[in-house]
């Protein structure tokens, strides 16, 4: 018969709540993805164990297990019987013990003691006898006896983690050690710790990733590594000073600075915890935008790391984000590569950080304005993650999203509209319509349709867009800027220039309360505006700002800069229609060439190249 369940729960009505307890640990129990496909004396290992059978009313008293039972004795891989006195003493428990090793054969008949003795042999005695012996050649009990293997929940004995783990090893065919093991190292990396404020609250992750050498200690390290980790959570709340602080308004990025100096300097004896502290608060302050504190950070976190390991992998990942961030496309790199030197494909997550690596080198390809090679590798990071056992949507669809763009530069908006599409899918699937993220997915299809010509469409996207970002977020979140830039490239392309100014007006307003008057952002933003400016026939209006916009490319990005490509095209396409046709093609021609500069097989420069000869 086909197998159904994966194991058959027999016990007494006064052992309930262990049978529900164990019901529920082996339905809700994940396999470590280590394990995970590897070979089995029942085949692959499967990430879930198939349904377990537990008989829930009193049996009728007719002395027959029944049809219902019967079947589900049949369809059971493995049979595992909950001991105590009780149980001993069930008629019931005795007759499906007999009727599984008829069915089954002695060794697939498994013990949780719950209470009493095994082998007592009075009152305290918890073997119901079927279980204690052996069946004969006529399939009833003999008197040789039978060593079931057993799991103890009994004070003092195994404990119900340990105990379920020997069930569940038994039943799906694995050895403990190894699943010990890994469960014990999943459970370890399950440790977060929870910093304050609002941005702290969901950031701190405290994975206590330990290399512990004993395995059989881990369960008990675990313990004492994560009781340290909640002590220093709440020592850094502690050394905040209440006469001169007001906890309502003390900031987030005070409580990180505190979490920063602690992880930094407490924890000598532990540098697996605080090497994992200093990668979490470095996280927090990218993505604060703090670089030069997250820098430090990491680079603390990289001395108390072993030359070879995953959370060194990730902490240079991070740091190949900060130089990337910065516009340093050769130490990012150099942090990619020895990233993928710290880790080999029998680490755990091997193929989740081969997934990041991809994902990291194309957007290095992408600062580069290598956008057709940062396409083809953000492609393959999408795939990676899609192939992961879990949940990766938001993964996939982060990667499909700088895939799209990149195929936006390299001037394949047909195929960067499919991938937007499918990011947005995703994004729709987990997060729903109102949230950033599938926001951000609307958006990029709208700017798919902006490139392809699709006025309308983008126009309806980019509202659309916007709409939610205002619902969700914060009146000055940079968000709400970058769409009001595309809202106003739209409108500009529609032949509404005075509508697209007003939207750029906007944004300029916001990023530079956010900013500052002097940042690229706000330097992007006069770049976009300029062009409206054109549109609407005032060169003069438009020259004034690319007048803005060049001191700050110039000090951010330096001469060779693929925005200044674009600079020096834009001033072109102003001087000619303020009828300057020499400083026009002066400038145009400075673009070509930096352009072949930077990358010669850029896809924009067969046009480029036609408009200086024709002029602009």
């Amino acid at each position: 018969m086909t197998e159904r369940y994966a194991a058959f729960i027999s016990y007494s009505h006064a052992d309930a709540s262990a049978a529900r307890w164990l019901h529920r640990r082996l339905e809700t129990f994940r396999m470590p993805r280590a394990l995970v496909g590897t070979a089995s004396s029942f085949g692959p290992v499967q990430r879930k164990l198939l349904p377990s059978f537990r008989d829930r009313d009193e049996l009728a008293a007719s002395g027959d297990l029944g049809t219902e039972l019967r079947a589900a004795l049949a369809a059971s891989r493995f049979q595992i019987v909950l001991c105590s006195p009780k149980a001993a003493q069930s008629r019931w428990v005795n007759e499906e013990i007999l009727s599984f090793k008829r069915l089954h054969g002695e060794h697939r008949t498994l013990a949780l003691i719950v209470s009493g003795e095994p082998y007592a042999g009075d009152e305290r005695e918890c073997f119901p006898p079927a279980l204690r012996f052996q069946l004969g050649a006529d399939q009833n009990l003999s008197a040789t006896p039978a060593e079931p293997i057993a799991a103890d929940i009994r004070p003092g004995k195994d404990g119900r983690r340990l105990a379920a783990l020997k069930l569940i090893a038994g039943v799906a065919g694995v050895p403990l050690d190894a699943l010990a093991r890994r469960d014990a190292a999943r459970r370890q990396r399950r440790l977060m710790w929870i910093t304050a404020a609002s941005l702290v609250v969901a950031a701190v992750t405290v994975g206590l990733a330990i290399y512990a050498e004993g395995q059989r200690r881990v369960a008990v390290r675990q313990r004492e590594l994560a009781d340290k980790s909640l002590d220093f959570l709440i020592g850094t709340f502690q050394i905040a000073n209440p006469a001169t602080e007001n906890p309502r308004t003390i900031t987030a990025l005070t409580i990180l600075d505190r979490a920063s100096h602690r992880a930094a300097n407490e924890l000598a004896d532990e540098p697996g915890v605080s090497a994992r502290l200093l990668r979490a608060t470095g996280e927090i302050y990218t993505n604060l935008g703090v670089a030069e504190e997250a820098e430090r950070d990491l680079n603390l976190a990289l001395a108390r790391l072993p030359a070879k390991g995953e959370e060194r992998a990730r902490t240079l990942l991070m740091m190949a984000r900060i130089y990337r961030q910065r516009g340093d496309a050769g130490a990012s790199t150099q942090a990619i590569d020895a990233a993928s030197k710290s880790y080999d494909s029998r680490s755990p997550n091997a193929e989740e950080l081969d997934a990041e690596t991809t994902e990291s080198r194309g957007r290095v390809a992408t600062l580069k304005a290598r956008y057709q090679e940062a396409a083809g590798r953000l492609g393959k990071a999408a795939q990676l993650y899609a192939a992961l056992p879990g949940d990766h949507r938001d993964d996939t669809a982060r990667a499909l999203l700088n895939q799209g763009e990149n195929l936006l530069q390299a001037e394949n908006g047909r195929q960067a509209e499919v991938v937007f599409s499918r990011a947005a899918r995703l994004y729709l699937e987990k997060y729903g319509r109102n949230h950033v993220r599938t926001a951000d997915a609307i958006r990029n299809q709208a700017r798919a349709d902006l490139e392809a010509g699709r006025v309308t469409s983008a126009k309806t996207r980019i509202d659309e867009a916007l709409a939610i970002y205002q619902r969700i977020l914060d009146p000055l979140h940079p968000l709400i800027g970058t769409a009001l830039i595309l809202d106003g490239r739209v409108l500009t392309r529609a032949g509404e220039p005075d509508a697209a100014i007003r939207s750029f007006a906007r944004a300029i307003e916001l990023y530079s309360k956010v900013y500052g008057a002097n940042s690229t952002r706000v330097a992007d933003v006069q770049f976009y505006a300029a062009e409206a400016e054109l549109a609407a026939n005032h060169p003069e209006k438009a020259l004034d700002r690319v007048a803005i916009v060049k001191p700050i490319y110039d000090r951010e990005y330096g001469p060779d800069d693929p925005d200044q490509a674009e600079l020096l095209t834009l001033r072109a396409r102003i001087l000619t229609a303020a009828g300057r046709a020499a400083d026009a093609s002066k400038d145009c021609h400075a673009a070509l060439a930096l352009r072949l500069r930077l990358n010669s097989a850029d896809p924009a420069l067969g046009t480029l190249r036609r408009l200086c000869q024709t002029g602009i």
